[in-house]
């Protein structure tokens, strides 16, 4: 059986237990892509109450479920460890939930194992990334079609994160994020892509105010919404991440084990 899951905390936990309950296999949700030899169910489907009764009865439970504080920790690391962009981000997710289904979630926070330490480091990387890009990233206004334009390309998986942190920085305002190939935008709170040589880069070309007129053609903005940041549920703290002032996840926790001590 496949267990299919989105890119977001609380599915990827519940693909997790589904996998152990059924004997079956995670695997992220794609864009038009069926599966019609092998029996498959959606893990957004699934009852959370049902199934972690059915886990728990068979291996015990998970102790971040059961706990508050250790849930909204592991939800912020299994969130920024999927924007970690390598083939084998997931999979090392998965293996760090059987790792605390087996030893506990201090054992995780203490880095005790390879994957632990690996996961660890990608967060701090991703955090760090996404850190720089709200510091040093500078914008052009184009006052009259309400849009700054700024240039920066990320190597993981942060730019929603990046234009909704400066969308909020400049409300009512469209904001784009120039890299070598794309426009990403952020219109009306919308994740969008377009080709570079589409976007009117310089303030001023007259072809600007059309090419900001047809997003009102809701068949053109369909079309280029950004399929890469569709789909998912953000966590608990995700607005604290994107808000001014808010500093990054990797660099705030002051919890510690002594948090968690019996």
């Amino acid at each position: 059986m496949l267990v299919i899951f989105k890119p977001s905390p609380k599915s990827i936990v519940k693909a997790y237990m589904a996998s152990r309950v059924h004997k079956g296999k995670p695997i992220e949700e794609e864009e038009n892509k069926k599966f019609f030899f092998e029996e498959s169910v959606d893990s957004e489907s699934l009852d959370y109450d049902s199934l972690y009764s059915q886990y728990k009865e068979e291996y015990g439970g998970l102790d971040f479920l059961e706990d508050d504080k250790l849930w909204e920790i592991l939800e912020d690391e299994i969130f920024w460890a999927t924007r970690f962009s390598s083939l084998d981000r997931y999979q090392l997710i998965f293996t760090v939930l059987a790792q605390i289904e087996r030893k506990g979630t201090k054992s995780y926070l203490a880095q005790q194992s390879p994957e632990a330490k690996e996961m660890k480091d990608r967060v701090r990387r991703v955090t760090g990334e996404f850190r720089r890009a709200k510091q040093y990233i500078a914008f052009a206004e184009d006052v009259q079609n309400k849009v700054v334009t700024g240039k920066g390309s990320f190597e993981h998986k942060i730019v929603d994160l990046v234009l909704r942190h400066f969308a909020k920085r400049h409300p009512g305002y469209s904001v784009v994020v120039l890299d070598e190939e794309h426009a990403h935008i952020c219109y009306k709170d919308e994740i969008l892509i377009d080709s570079r040589k589409k976007f009117p880069e310089r303030p001023g070309r007259r072809d600007a105010s059309r090419y900001w007129t047809l997003f009102s053609d809701l068949r053109h903005l369909e079309s280029r919404k950004d399929r890469e940041y569709y789909g998912s549920a953000f966590p608990t703290n995700y607005w604290k991440w994107v808000s001014d002032g808010a500093q990054v996840y990797g660099t705030i926790p002051k919890t510690t084990l002594d948090d968690f001590a019996c």
